[in-house]
């Protein structure tokens, strides 16, 4: 074999071996993405109100506290914890793109930290952490349509809602 041959060869093996990964890496995610979307959401269902953008200084009426969804401004806040509250109307909007918000209020340092340690511990994207100090309860979980109402920290519900609910909001855009 001369060494033409044997580069060819070895740049037509390569392509192969490639060519053949990638397919396999795009059907292990299309499956992990089958698996999730045949899973029920989690949360109780809340009537829809409807994805209209309204001006940033406008102030909207929501049925829930938290919001899950409705009027919204044009800007969604990014993935991430937030020490301060966050406009609903652009937390909203990050909710339309699939986000999943976890907001808290009256925590005392150690459970914040708990929270974070527990919210960072989750494998997926759209993800926000938030303070509400005007909450009912010490923490809600919310999605497009859908809240998730907790009086204490629980690891086991905060991780499965996060990881059910994420990227399934109405449409499918980055935060």
């Amino acid at each position: 074999m001369t060494t033409g041959t044997k580069i060819i060869s070895g740049v037509v093996a390569a392509t192969i071996v490639i060519f053949a990964g990638a397919i396999w890496l795009l059907s292990n995610q299309s499956a992990k993405e089958d698996t999730k979307l045949s899973k029920p959401l989690t949360g109780e269902i809340i009537a829809d109100q409807g994805a209209n953008h309204i001006p940033e200084s406008s102030q909207a009426a929501y049925i829930t506290n938290p919001p899950t969804g409705g009027p919204h401004y044009a800007k969604s806040a990014s993935a991430g914890i937030y020490e301060k509250e966050v406009p609903d109307g652009n937390l909203i909007h990050s909710m339309e793109h699939g986000a999943v918000i976890l907001w808290y209020s009256g925590l005392s340092v150690q459970d914040i930290e708990k929270l974070k340690q527990i919210f960072s511990s989750v494998n997926v994207s759209k993800k926000i952490m938030v303070p509400k100090n005007n909450l009912d309860v010490p923490l809600a979980l919310t999605s497009w349509g859908r809240l998730l109402k907790l009086q204490t920290i629980d690891g086991g519900q905060i991780k499965t809602f996060m990881e059910t609910n994420e990227d399934r909001g109405p449409e499918k855009a980055p935060l």
